[in-house]
């Protein structure tokens, strides 16, 4: 599960945004007219099976409703963008977690929480034991890629998986940089950057990108992210960047519409 880190307390959350980018492009979808299933697939770009059980969540929570076609039932809460803000999972009484305000409000929240917590914990005690050691680490060097991208279109959230050799190759988690592609711009209201070394599936590595607030996306090419790789031994493959499924590798604008750029990784320098 991919995790935000607090830009100034380093602290890690996690975020569930996939279920959450998929309600939201097939509500902007029917947001003005009626669709068709088919009419969704060709919008969404979803696999069959995955937009038919985001639609049943849907029709279930009673945001959507379908009479001939897929239309919004004229209850659901709106926010200023013209989109649901809350996804069926938190009106289903789950939390949905990735919106722009959530991710707001909980960044402010580890700011202030961080170092009440920390005062509070010195009172209680005055003993700390020595740091362990850090561990040896498992790889005997290392090389940086940067993920870049050029040609981009109104940008405003990106994700991509990369894929690397486990029994060759490592990601030093520690070492992951956002890139300048966004902050270059200066966005008034920052940045979310998250990544996810995949556990259940070795060898797969997510990173995720984003803008925040009723902003416009950025176009252009530059950095999305820097990434250091631990080598095993002296002879390995190169990482790639994952095409082949539609959660792996997703472009949205500031619409949180499927837009174009293209995507590269190369060694850095």
């Amino acid at each position: 599960m991919p995790r935000i880190r607090c830009p100034n307390c380093g602290t890690t959350i996690d975020l569930e945004s996939r279920r959450e980018l998929d309600y939201k492009m097939i509500l902007n979808s029917v947001q003005k007219d009626s669709k068709t299933f088919t009419d969704l697939l060709k919008i969404t770009g979803l696999p069959r099976k995955t937009l038919s059980m985001r639609l049943t969540a849907l029709r279930d929570s009673g945001i959507i409703v379908k009479d001939g076609g897929y239309r919004l039932n004229g209850s659901a809460p709106l926010g200023k963008w013209g989109k649901i803000m809350e996804s069926p999972e938190s009106q289903l009484s789950k939390p949905s977690f990735f919106t722009r305000k959530n991710v707001l409000i909980t960044l402010m929240l580890l700011v202030i929480a961080v170092p009440i917590g920390t005062s509070v914990l010195g009172m209680l005690t005055s003993y700390q034991p020595p740091p362990a050691p850090p561990p040896e680490p498992p790889y005997i060097g290392t090389f940086k890629m940067e993920l870049k991208i050029s040609d981009a279109k109104d940008l405003y959230i990106w994700q991509v998986t990369i894929h690397f050799n486990s029994s060759q190759l490592v990601v030093v988690e520690e070492e992951i940089a956002e890139g300048n592609f966004f902050t270059q711009t200066n966005p008034p209201h920052g940045t979310i950057f998250t990544f996810d070394v995949d556990k259940k599936r070795p060898g797969t590595f997510s990173l995720l990108g984003s803008l925040l607030g009723d902003v416009s996306g950025v176009n252009g090419s530059g950095t999305l992210a820097i990434v250091t790789f631990g080598y095993k031994s002296a002879s390995y493959d190169l990482p790639r960047i994952v095409y082949d499924d539609v959660f792996e590798t997703t472009l949205l604008d500031s619409n949180l519409q499927r837009t174009t750029g293209t995507l590269a990784l190369e060694l850095e320098g």
